[in-house]
């Protein structure tokens, strides 16, 4: 009675001690386990944005013309202006765990991955902001134009005079017909426009005028010109624009690939951008990760000396909270015309660490997925 009594008690000092339960999913547990909550361990994917400048002649009508009419041959030609490169933490989908918390506070994101743990919702958003910076895309994905685009023909346009019971694009006289010139006769009278415009600048720059200008006159009167050359000059030459493309690289994290892994994001060819890797013409453009590793004494330690001896099962089965603590690594983008490097950490390339299985306060980062507190 007496050892049953003992055994007894041992049991529930044990149970007392556990506050929580973890199970990983890919595990067969030997009965059911209680509600709980899902989070996974943090995996860093790597974000290349290229941004590209070429010439739009989607909107110049008259393009065809231009090297007839304004001695000007229209140019195709892609090029690569700048490469930002980033990086982003989601949940690594072969480490996910299922927790029954007991009386232990867990904070997941919509993301599942862990944030914090032990404290309430408040003291999370007050440590937080004690411990952590914002962590800020470098760059960025929207579309430029560096020069105006070109307006639409007025010869298209059409006068219309609306009464008061009319609808939105439904008048009730059309003053004018739509021109019904050729497209070359309109490209003719723009290119004429063109000149009249070039000569008129050129009367100003010289000062021969009739009327006399104030200074301030005279620059407005030009910067009007030279809007209104660029538009024409548009119409037959398109416009330069800027247009970001995102890539997207998830580092390998088995041992032959930690050390340096090498992927190729897209073939560039500067007649078409984006080419096939069959053109003759196009280069590959790539993507080297080399891992730094700082933390190689530190991970053998944790793998051989942290929760155990080296006779454990694997770390990932034992019943413990787990966190990555990520790992520094160069990443290259390049080609034979540029090369851009950037040094980054990456989750996977760490440990895993377990955390202590007894009321403990620990906080998470959200761009690194990297533990930066913890208290009992």
């Amino acid at each position: 009675m007496k050892k049953n009594l003992i055994f007894f008690t041992l049991v529930l000092l044990f149970v007392s001690c556990k506050s929580y339960t973890v199970v990983p999913v890919k595990s067969t547990p030997s009965k059911s386990v209680e509600g709980g909550v899902l989070y996974a361990l943090p995996r860093t994917e790597i974000l290349v944005d290229v941004t590209f400048r070429y010439i739009d002649t989607s909107s110049a009508p008259f393009v065809d013309y231009a090297e007839e009419m304004i001695a000007v041959k229209p140019t195709m030609d892609y090029s690569i202006v700048s490469v930002a490169i980033d990086s982003r933490v989601v949940a690594d989908p072969n480490h996910y765990y299922f927790v029954h918390p007991r009386k232990l506070s867990l904070q997941v994101d919509a993301n599942n991955l862990l944030r914090s743990v032990g404290l309430s919702a408040a003291e999370a958003v007050q440590v937080n902001a004690q411990n952590t910076t914002p962590h800020n895309l470098k760059s960025n994905l929207s579309n430029s134009t560096i020069s105006p685009q070109p307006s639409n023909n007025l010869y298209d346009r059409i006068d219309t005079f609306y009464s008061r019971n009319d609808r939105p694009g439904h008048p009730s006289l059309l003053a004018s017909k739509k021109d019904s010139r050729s497209l070359r006769q309109r490209a003719q009278a723009a290119a004429e426009r063109l000149g009249e415009l070039q000569e008129r600048r050129q009367e100003l720059l010289d000062g021969d005028y009739e009327t006399s200008y104030a200074p301030e006159t005279v620059r407005l009167m030009l910067q009007l010109i030279e809007q209104q050359e660029q538009q024409l000059v548009g119409q037959f030459l398109g416009s330069e624009r800027l247009e970001t493309v995102r890539y997207v690289v998830d580092p390998k994290d088995e041992k032959a690939f930690i050390d340096n892994q090498t992927v190729t994001l897209f073939y560039f060819s500067p007649d078409q951008g984006i080419a096939d890797s069959t053109d003759n013409g196009a280069e590959a453009v790539r993507c080297n990760i080399r891992c730094v590793n700082n933390l190689r004494n530190a991970a053998r330690f944790v793998r051989y000396r942290s929760g155990g001896t080296s006779n454990d099962k694997n770390p990932n089965e034992r019943n413990t909270l787990k966190y990555r603590r990520s790992e520094q690594a160069d990443v290259s983008v390049f080609c034979s015309q540029f090369r851009y490097d950037e040094q980054l950490s990456v989750a996977q390339f760490g440990p895993i660490i377990e955390l202590p299985n007894s009321k403990i306060q620990a906080l998470f980062s959200p761009a690194t997925g990297d533990l930066i507190y913890l208290s009992k």
